[in-house]
């Protein structure tokens, strides 16, 4: 059911729409980057350390987060050399995910920019009963359980929107809930926000207002302050490699003396591990590893 979830995180202040699925077709104005794999995602938060980034955006929305684990996942097997995660050796594929997916995520805040994480719901099995002793399901996110971990540490609610319909008025009302029923998954670190509030971003941003002035008063607790599409084109390989050479080669000629060249290569050998998760020689990189080398060349592009 499409209940605007899309809509509802647009407008956030200044928000980056990072669409790892294509929500914001009917959004105008939006500002909406197509991910169609994990490494585009490492060049938008390569992107977000730029001073410039601040200046245009406030909120980054991940939309679908679902489909951002399936790419981190997709991204270690390549980068790793194998078709399953489970294949990478020692069972390290699993911990090599965790990390790449919750490190990313993480930068982003502490970038100081806000995320909404935007999921489908999906009907789970739960331990209630209702009063004829049958099992009751609940709406919880459709998150793989590791996902699901990671993105509750890093937000302050997890919210379900329900669409109501009113018998006396034959009117449908959407709602949002931020706290948990038998039915319902949620959750908010807001100890008095409101449990149900009229779907919307305004309204949710005063039910919070709402619920801090409430902590204030009762807790004596403190306050601080603290659409253009870009097309996404696969260059030949070879070509990516050209320009992977073409900086390795151009950084070292700026080196001042042999020491500092040395360092240079050391540099750049540390860029190569990181991204390839071990050390290679960057010639030796397979077509299959086309995204790894391009964000080599990302991130090696802007060293003087």
């Amino acid at each position: 059911m499409k209940v605007g979830k899309t809509s509802f995180a647009v407008q956030a202040p200044r928000a980056l729409v990072c669409a790892f699925e294509m929500g914001t077709n009917a959004l105008a104005g939006t500002r909406s980057l197509p991910m169609l794999k994990w490494s585009d995602f490492k060049k938008v938060v390569s992107q977000l350390r730029k001073p410039q980034a601040k200046e245009m955006y406030d909120t980054v929305v991940i939309d679908t987060v679902s489909i951002a684990y399936a790419l981190c996942e997709k991204y270690i097997c390549q980068r790793e050399g194998v078709d399953s995660i489970r294949d990478v050796a020692w069972g390290q594929g699993w911990g090599m995910l965790k990390q790449e997916f919750q490190e990313a995520f993480r930068e982003i805040t502490m970038l100081g920019f806000g995320i909404i994480f935007i999921s489908h719901a999906k009907e789970k099995p739960t331990e209630a009963r209702d009063e004829e002793g049958n099992a009751i399901s609940a709406m919880a996110p459709d998150l793989p359980t590791a996902a699901y971990t990671i993105v509750n540490s890093l937000v302050d609610l997890i919210g379900y929107i329900a669409v109501e319909f009113d018998m006396s008025t034959g009117m449908s009302e959407r709602y949002l809930y931020t706290r948990q029923t038998p039915t319902v998954f949620a959750g908010s670190r807001y100890q008095y926000l409101a449990p149900k509030i009229k779907f919307g971003y305004n309204e949710l941003v005063e039910a919070i207002g709402d619920a801090i002035d409430q902590s204030v008063t009762l807790d004596g607790a403190q306050v601080t302050d603290h659409t253009e599409r870009i097309q996404v084109v696969r260059r030949p390989f070879q070509e990516v490699m050209n320009d992977a050479r073409n900086i390795w080669v151009t950084y070292l000629e700026n080196a001042k003396d042999d020491e500092d060249k040395e360092s240079r290569v050391n540099i750049l050998n540390d860029i190569i591990t990181k991204i390839f998760g071990k050390p290679i020689k960057l010639s030796q990189a397979l077509p299959s590893q086309q995204d790894l080398v391009e964000l080599f060349i990302d991130e090696a592009k802007d060293l003087k």
